[in-house]
């Protein structure tokens, strides 16, 4: 099924539209996954049971458990009911969520209700994206989603920011953190009233008539949509099938690795700069550099993913986060005590910014990219919530397990651990990995069947 209007479509006002309000939910994933590790700073010196490593781990995780389940529910939802419902729902969800934990009590209240929220954070991955790729024209679709990875790194810089300023108010800071979130929240969803269900969804569905009047609407033009009959796939089911294994496999080990190594780190990034010295308060400024340079990684990347391709970017940005990561990690081990680390502060303070660069070129770009442009239309919501919802328990892994093998084996050994895990996304891309530069979303997925039905009959 052809799609020449949408694919060959010149940019304009309705193109940005949907684009700006689907990275805007990815915006206020990144704020509020990383406003955490801010208030960590303030509520573990409240009676929230946060003065161990348990309690802090668990809290930093809860929204990224609950994404793990929301992403790959929702998105399943969004392949049988349509893009645009959950669109508005998981806004919804995430403004009273927030509101809520930030009057949260205890600890068990705080984890559930920051759980809860996880749900609708990860409904948006899958649907955000899965709209700005069907909507967006084959020229500009690798620049349109890079975007909205761009729009994350900028949520974490205004956390970090945000959270700088308001230590001010002390002990209970941690409460407007939260309630902040809601403001861009509230806009996003007036908003997004006005965005229209995506063409190629609805004529997978068999309504044909509304899919050409939307694709005309949107490009000035309409194709001569074949009329197709209801389709009635299990997305889940077609998803597990032979001939999407290598992707799938594919999407699971390269955002999972990445995950696992950028959150382990991120999440932490304070407490990491606090180890090499740094007052609280600067060590919340030193993050929201880190932020800015990952901005920075992703500006690239919009000028880089179709010229030399998503392949290529992500080789280029697994290579850079092994390669800061293992010389810190040597550099870390032969430093006897905290001292040591701020005399060799600053090699360390640009290594961390080379990591923070780099895999915003590579896997922090791409891993938005790769899941929508793999799949079909009928699973393409269910594709990009199973890939974050594995990359969830990548980024749990790196979370919880960071503060565990500081305390038991030292800082440099938490450094080695996710230099592994970067080689092993590395290897992943070099050998499962696929160029979907300049092809439609309709002829990616050819090429990818037909790929597995001759390897499968190689075998």
């Amino acid at each position: 099924m052809a799609y020449n209007a949408l694919d060959n479509a010149k940019m304009n006002s309705l193109h940005r539209k949907i684009t700006a309000l689907s990275v805007g939910g990815t915006f206020l994933d990144g704020y509020d996954i990383s406003i955490i590790s801010v208030a960590l700073i303030v509520m573990s010196k409240t009676a929230f049971d946060l003065d161990t490593d348990f309690g802090k781990a668990m809290i930093a995780a809860s929204t990224t458990i609950g994404m793990f389940l929301g992403a790959i529910i929702f998105g399943y939802i969004t392949d049988l009911y349509g893009r645009r419902t959950m669109y508005m729902y998981d806004m919804a969800l995430f403004i009273v969520l927030t509101a809520m934990s930030a009057f949260s009590w205890n600890f068990i209240s705080l984890f559930s209700i920051r759980f809860i929220l996880g749900l609708g954070l990860g409904a948006d991955y899958a649907i955000g994206t899965t709209i700005i790729s069907e909507f967006s024209p084959v020229k500009y679709r690798g620049k349109l989603l890079v975007t909205n990875v761009l729009s994350w790194f900028l949520g974490a810089a205004v956390a970090a920011l945000t959270g700088y300023f308001l230590l001010y108010l002390g002990n209970q800071s941690w409460r407007y953190m939260f309630l902040i979130g809601i403001i861009p929240a509230a806009i996003i969803l007036v908003l997004r009233r006005d965005v229209p269900e995506s063409p190629r969804w609805l004529n997978n569905k068999g309504k044909t008539e509304e899919a050409s009047a939307i694709e005309k609407k949107l490009t000035g033009t309409s194709d001569n949509l074949e009329k197709i009959s209801k389709d009635r796939t299990n997305p889940l089911k077609e998803l597990l099938s032979k001939k999407y294994i290598k992707s799938l496999a594919f999407i699971g080990i390269f955002w999972f690795t990445f995950d696992a190594s950028f959150y382990g780190i991120s999440i932490f990034s304070p407490t990491i700069l606090e180890l090499l010295g740094l007052k609280a308060r600067l060590a919340v400024l030193g993050s929201a550099v880190f932020d800015t340079f990952a901005i920075l990684g992703s500006l690239i990347a919009i000028l880089l993913i179709d010229k030399i391709g998503r392949k290529g970017i992500t080789i280029i940005g697994f290579s850079g986060m092994a390669i800061s990561l293992g010389l810190l990690g040597i550099i870390t081990f032969y430093m006897p005590n905290k001292s040591a680390f701020i005399s060799a502060g600053i090699p360390i303070f640009v290594l961390f910014l080379v990591f923070y660069i780099t895999e915003a070129i590579g896997p922090g770009s791409t891993d938005f990219v790769y899941p929508v442009e793999l799949f079909p239309t009928e699973d393409r919501a269910t594709a990009q919530g199973f890939g974050t919802s594995v990359s969830r328990i990548g980024a749990i892994l790196g979370i919880t397990t960071f503060p565990f093998i500081v305390t038991a084996y030292g800082f440099s050994a938490s450094l080695f651990f996710f230099t592994s895990l970067s080689i092993i996304g590395l290897m992943a891309t070099i050998f499962l990995g696929t160029e979907t530069m300049g092809k439609s979303l309709e002829e990616i997925n050819k090429e990818e069947v037909k790929e597995s039905i001759l390897e499968a009959g190689a075998k």
